[in-house]
């Protein structure tokens, strides 16, 4: 007995989109549908993970949200501007 599947779609618009049907489907039945891909990384910026007080990161989301900007991007300029100023 065979079960049915659904289809792998085309294109995903996002990849949120991709991780919702990944999230619900194996890739283990869709195996004879997969390609090998060559792939290569070039990898010009790491990313460190960095606890931050829970405060500290409602304060930098409330102005990212009002600067139009990501938390990420308001952490770093305030970071980068202390500590150029502490050289």
């Amino acid at each position: 007995m065979s079960k049915r599947r659904d289809t792998i779609p085309e294109h995903f618009n996002s990849a949120e989109e991709a991780g919702e049907f990944w999230d619900s489907h194996s890739a283990a039945d869709y195996w004879d549908e997969m390609e090998e891909k060559e792939m290569e990384f070039d990898i010009q910026k790491r990313t460190f993970l960095v606890p931050v007080d829970g405060r500290i990161y409602l304060l930098a989301k409330k102005q990212a949200e009002a600067e139009h900007r990501t938390v990420e991007q308001i952490i770093n300029t305030l970071l980068d501007r202390e500590l150029v100023k502490a050289k």
